[in-house]
C-alpha cells in the first residue's frame, strides 16, 4: 500500500477540522506525485530501442518502492532512493523486428504498467532548427514526394517528435506529445522530418534494421540554445548570461527542455543540420567555428559517449542568387561547418545544390541530403567501404593569367553535370570579384581565367546564398558528391609579411626547436623567436634556417594570432612530439610578439607541420601556459600539458573548446599517445583550492584517446615513483607490436631504461646526461638510438646527444656513452627533439612556389591526412596474460556492426 494511503487511513479518526485536513493533504502531495509507478514519455507503446548495448529503463515511484520490469523473457528491479527517480538497466538485445512488449510493475496496488509494439533497432537522434523539422507537408513537398509518401508503409520505421520547449533549468521530462511514437505511413508523414526519413528509409533499406527517430527539432534558432551550461564554460559572455525572459535564443534553453530529458535513451548517433540563424552576421558565422565542436564535445560528454558519431549537415542553398556575392554570410556559416571535419567519428554532407529552383530558406528537396547522411553513417558508423566525403580545396596557384586550383578527396576524378562549370569567381589584389570561366584539366585539378581580371590572386567557388547552378562534382563508383564551396584569400593565421617559407623535411633526419636568432637573448619571460632546426643522425647540419612566423616588427599585428613564438625560460615549452604514423610534428608555443611578457592568460598555439614544410596554427590552448603537445594520427585529437590547469584536450583548429582531462597545477610533464593510448607524466604538486594533488609517476589516461570527462590516472607498475620524467618513449625490443623498453629523462638530469617483464616494469639501469631536456627513440635493427638535447638554465649552453644501446632486448644502461652532435650557437639554445615528419599524402603547397605567403589559404593550412589511423581499428595497449604482461597493440576491428 503506498504510504500516503497508509498515513491517511491511520490519522483518519484524529483528523477535526479542514484547517488541520488542509495542511495534511499539503504535506501529502508530493507522495501522491511519486506514489504511482509512472515512466518518462519517451518510454511508450511503439517504441525502437537501440540494440547490442545495456538499455536504461527509468522512471518515478515513491521513495523505498521495488520498481520491477519485465521484458523479453527476463526480469529486473531497483528499490527506489530517495530522489524518487529509480532507474534499470536491461539487455542488451540484438535486433528485431518482431513486436514485443514491456510490463513495469510497482509493489502498490495500481496496474502494471505495459508498453507495447516494441522494437530492437538503431536509434538517431535529429536535432537542429526548421530544415532538419520540414515535414513532408510543407508547401510542395506533398507533391514532389507524393510516390514516397504512397509507398512510405513500414512499421520498422519509426519516429517520435517532441514538441517545442524552453527551459531555464534541465528536466527530466519532455513535455506532452500528440503524436508519441509512429510508424511511417501515408497518413503520418505530414509529422515526418523529411531529412530523417530519408535516412532512416536508405539505412533500413541497407540492412532491414528497425530505424528508429528522435526528432528533437526547434525553428528558428540558434546553436548556443542547444549547448548545455557546463558545455559553455568556455564562452564567458554565453556562460555568464542570467536571461530575464524565456526565448529560444537564451543560452542552453533548448538543451534543457528538449535534450536533456532525452539522455538516459540510448541512441547509436546523431544528426544534426542548423545553422540559418547564425548566419546573421560575419561574426556570428566565424564564432559557429568554434561552437560547433563545443556543442559537439558537450553532447558526448552528456552521453557519455566520447565517440558518439555525429553527422551533420553542411547549409543548403536559399535566398536570391547573386553571383559574383561580394558578401556571403551564409558561405562563412559553411566554411566555419567545414572545420568540424577534423574531428573523430564526425562527418558533414554538403547540399549548397540541392534546392533545385526558388528561394526559400526551407529548400524541399531533401532526400539528397538524407541519402548523404546515410552514406556517412554507412561509412563511420557500420564500417562500409563507401565515400561520403566532398571533394575541397586543397591549393591554387597562378599561371600567367590563370589560376589552377587542386582539389582533395577527388575519387575517380571531378566531373561537372552540364556543358560549362558553374559558380567560379576570381579576383585580383583588389579583391573584386567577377565571374570566371573554368575548365577540368586533370582528375583533381581546374583552370580558372576572367578577361576582366589580367592579374588574378584569389579565387572563390559556390561563394554564395543560394549558388543553386554549383555543378562541379567528383566521382566514386556509381555516386557522385559536389564540390565544397571554398575561398583561397581567407586570411591565414600565419602572418603574411614574416615570410616563413615552408621547407620541406628529410625522412629520418632530427628536428630541434632552437630558441634565438643569436642577436641577443632577451628577459627571462618573454617571448623569443623559435626555429627548427635539422640534423641527420650524425649531427650534420641539413637546415638551419626555419624560422617559425613570430618575428617582431616585421608585421602588422592588428588581427594577427597564433603566432609561433617561445618563453625564454628553462620550461617544458616547445617540447617537439611526432604522431604514430609519422605525418605530424607538434609542439606548443605562445600567441605573443617576440620581445612580450609571457602570462599564463595569454592564449597559447599548437603548431603543427607535415613533411612539405606545410605549417598550421589555427588550433589555440586557451587553458594556461601549454607546455607540450601531441596529436594523433589523424588530426582528430590534439593534447597538451597546461602549466596552470593539466592535462588538456582541444580539437584541431579550434579556439575556446578546451576540455581539462587531468587536473593539478604545475604538476604535468610530457604527453604521448602509443598505440591509440593516451599517456602522461607527472611531477609533485600540492592540492588546491581548485586543483587535486599531483604525484611523480607515468600513468594511462583513462582507455584510449579520451575527449571529455576527468580521467584517471593508471600509473603503469614498476616505473619509478621519485624520478620526474620530463619526456618518454615506449619501443619494442623486437620490432613488432610489443611495447617492451621504456626510455624516459629525467629532471635529475639522466637518461632512465625499463624493460617490461611479467606485466611490470623493471629497471635496466641509467646514464647521466647533465640538464638534459628531451628524448626521440627508435630502432633500429636491435639497437635504440636516443637523441636528446641538454640546457644549462643559468649559461643556456646547449647541445644535441645521442646514447646507443646496443642489443637492447637484454641490455642495462651504464657505462654508455653519450655522444654530442651539435651544439647551439652564441644567444641560442636547444628545447625539443623529434624525428622528422614523413609519409605525407597530400602536399599543402602550391606547385610553383614554397612560401605560405602566396599559396597558402585557410584551407590550404587545414592539414589532414588521407590515410587511415590507428584509432579507426581500435587499437589499445593493455597488459596481455597470453604474453606474459607484455604490452601490445592489440586492433579490435570496430565499425563491423551491420
Amino acid at each position: 500500500m503506498p504510504i500516503y494511503k497508509y498515513l491517511l487511513n491511520k490519522l483518519k479518526p484524529a483528523l477535526q477540522g479542514k484547517k488541520l485536513l488542509f495542511m495534511m493533504i499539503c504535506f501529502l502531495i508530493p507522495q501522491v506525485m511519486f506514489g504511482v509507478v509512472k515512466l518518462p514519455k519517451l518510454v511508450a507503446n511503439g517504441m525502437i530501442l537501440q540494440r547490442n548495448t545495456v538499455l536504461p529503463v527509468w522512471g518515478t515511484a515513491a521513495v523505498g518502492e521495488t520498481v520491477t520490469v519485465n521484458f523479453k523473457g527476463q526480469t529486473f528491479s531497483t528499490v527506489t532512493p530517495a530522489s524518487g527517480r529509480w532507474k534499470i538497466n536491461i539487455g542488451p538485445y540484438t535486433a528485431s523486428t518482431t513486436a514485443s512488449s514491456m510490463v513495469v510493475t510497482g509493489t502498490s496496488t495500481y496496474a502494471p504498467i505495459t508498453v507495447s509494439n516494441i522494437l530492437i533497432g538503431d536509434v538517431y537522434l535529429c536535432a537542429g532548427q526548421s530544415n532538419m523539422a520540414l515535414q513532408f507537408n510543407y508547401t510542395t513537398a506533398s507533391t514532389l514526394y507524393a510516390p514516397e509518401i504512397a509507398a512510405s508503409l513500414n512499421s520498422n520505421i519509426r519516429q517520435f517528435k517532441l514538441n517545442f520547449a524552453l527551459n531555464s533549468t534541465p528536466q527530466a521530462d519532455i513535455l506532452a506529445t500528440p503524436y508519441g511514437w509512429q510508424s511511417a505511413a501515408p497518413a503520418n508523414m505530414k509529422h515526418f522530418s523529411m531529412v530523417a526519413y530519408f535516412f532512416a528509409k536508405s539505412l533500413y533499406e541497407k540492412y532491414n534494421v528497425p530505424i528508429g527517430i528522435i526528432n528533437s527539432t526547434y525553428n528558428g534558432t540558434i546553436i548556443e540554445a542547444w549547448i548545455s551550461h557546463e558545455g559553455l564554460i568556455n564562452f564567458p559572455d554565453l556562460y555568464n548570461q542570467q536571461p530575464t525572459n524565456v526565448v529560444a535564443t537564451n543560452p542552453s534553453y533548448i538543451y534543457n527542455a528538449m535534450i536533456s530529458p532525452l539522455l538516459n535513451y540510448e541512441i547509436k548517433g546523431m544528426l544534426w543540420y542548423q545553422g540559418e540563424n547564425n548566419a546573421l552576421s560575419s561574426p556570428a558565422a566565424a564564432r559557429y567555428r568554434e561552437l560547433l565542436p563545443a556543442f559537439i564535445s558537450d553532447m558526448r560528454a552528456k552521453y557519455n559517449k566520447p565517440n558518439l558519431p555525429f553527422l551533420y549537415v553542411q547549409l543548403a542553398n536559399y535566398s536570391s542568387p547573386e553571383h559574383p556575392q561580394p558578401i556571403s554570410k551564409v558561405s562563412e556559416l559553411r566554411e566555419s561547418q567545414a572545420a568540424s571535419q577534423n574531428i573523430s567519428n564526425v562527418a558533414m554532407v554538403v547540399s549548397h545544390e540541392t534546392s533545385l529552383a526558388g528561394i526559400d530558406i526551407h529548400p524541399i528537396h531533401k532526400k539528397p541530403v538524407g541519402d548523404r547522411l546515410s552514406l556517412a553513417a554507412q561509412k563511420i558508423i557500420y564500417g562500409e567501404n563507401v565515400n561520403y566525403i566532398s571533394p575541397s580545396y586543397l591549393s591554387s596557384v597562378v599561371s600567367g593569367n590563370k589560376m589552377v586550383v587542386t582539389f582533395k578527396n577527388v575519387g575517380a576524378g571531378l566531373i561537372k553535370h552540364g556543358s560549362v562549370i558553374n559558380q567560379f569567381t576570381i579576383a585580383g589584389a583588389d579583391k573584386v570579384y567577377k565571374a570566371a570561366t573554368a575548365t577540368i584539366i586533370a582528375n583533381n585539378k581546374i583552370e580558372v581565367s576572367a578577361t576582366t581580371v589580367p592579374n588574378p590572386a584569389y579565387v572563390r567557388y559556390a561563394w554564395a546564398d543560394n549558388p543553386r547552378n554549383a555543378n562541379l562534382y567528383s566521382v566514386y563508383g556509381a555516386d557522385s558528391l559536389p564540390l565544397q564551396s571554398f575561398r583561397s584569400e581567407q586570411v591565414t593565421t600565419t602572418p603574411p609579411a614574416t615570410g616563413y617559407v615552408a621547407q620541406p623535411f628529410t625522412a629520418g633526419n632530427l628536428v630541434v626547436t632552437r630558441y634565438g636568432d643569436g642577436s641577443a637573448l632577451p628577459a627571462i619571460n618573454t617571448t623569443i623567436p623559435i626555429f627548427l632546426d635539422e640534423f641527420n643522425t650524425s649531427g650534420t647540419s641539413s637546415n638551419v634556417n626555419r624560422p617559425m612566423p613570430g618575428l617582431a616588427d616585421s608585421y602588422d599585428p592588428n588581427g594577427i594570432n597564433n603566432l609561433a613564438v617561445g618563453t625564454h625560460s628553462f620550461g617544458a615549452e616547445a617540447m617537439l612530439s611526432l604522431s604514430e604514423n609519422k605525418k605530424f610534428l607538434s609542439f606548443a608555443a605562445n600567441n605573443k610578439l617576440v620581445g612580450e611578457p609571457v602570462n599564463s592568460t595569454g592564449s597559447k598555439t599548437i603548431a603543427v607541420l607535415t613533411a612539405d614544410g606545410g605549417l598550421n596554427t589555427n588550433t589555440t590552448a586557451n587553458l594556461g601556459v601549454a607546455r607540450t603537445a601531441t596529436v594523433n594520427n589523424d588530426l582528430s585529437r590534439i593534447y597538451y600539458i597546461s602549466q596552470v590547469q593539466g592535462l588538456s584536450y582541444v580539437p584541431y583548429e579550434t579556439t575556446n573548446a578546451n576540455v581539462v582531462l587531468a587536473a593539478g597545477e604545475n604538476g604535468y610533464r610530457s604527453v604521448a599517445i602509443y598505440g591509440g593510448q593516451l599517456y602522461t607524466s607527472t611531477s609533485i604538486s600540492a592540492a588546491t583550492a581548485n586543483y587535486p594533488e599531483v604525484t611523480r609517476q607515468v600513468s594511462r589516461v583513462g582507455t584510449g584517446m579520451p575527449t571529455s570527462g576527468t580521467q584517471t590516472l593508471t600509473p603503469l607498475p614498476g616505473l619509478p615513483t621519485n624520478e620526474v620524467v620530463r619526456q618518454f618513449a615506449l619501443l619494442s625490443s623486437a620490432g613488432n607490436t610489443v611495447l617492451d623498453l621504456f626510455y624516459g629523462v629525467t629532471e635529475s638530469g639522466k637518461l632512465i631504461k625499463y624493460k617490461l617483464v611479467s606485466g611490470t616494469w623493471v629497471s635496466r639501469g641509467s646514464v647521466n646526461i647533465t640538464n638534459v631536456v628531451s628524448l626521440a627513440a627508435k630502432m633500429s635493427g636491435t639497437t635504440a638510438q636516443l637523441y636528446s638535447t641538454t640546457l644549462n638554465s643559468s649559461t643556456y649552453a646547449s647541445t644535441l646527444v645521442k646514447v646507443d644501446d646496443a642489443a637492447a632486448a637484454t641490455s642495462t644502461l651504464a657505462t654508455n656513452a653519450v655522444n654530442v652532435l651539435a651544439t647551439s650557437a652564441t644567444n641560442t639554445y636547444f628545447k625539443g627533439v623529434a624525428f622528422a615528419p614523413e609519409n605525407s599524402t597530400s602536399t599543402l603547397l602550391s606547385n610553383s612556389t614554397n612560401s605560405l605567403n602566396s599559396s597558402m589559404s585557410a584551407k590550404a593550412s587545414a592539414l589532414k591526412t588521407e590515410s587511415t589511423s590507428l584509432e579507426s581499428s581500435a587499437f589499445r595497449i593493455y597488459p596481455n596474460p597470453v604474453t606474459d604482461g607484455v604490452f601490445s597493440i592489440n586492433a579490435a576491428s570496430v565499425n563491423s556492426e551491420k
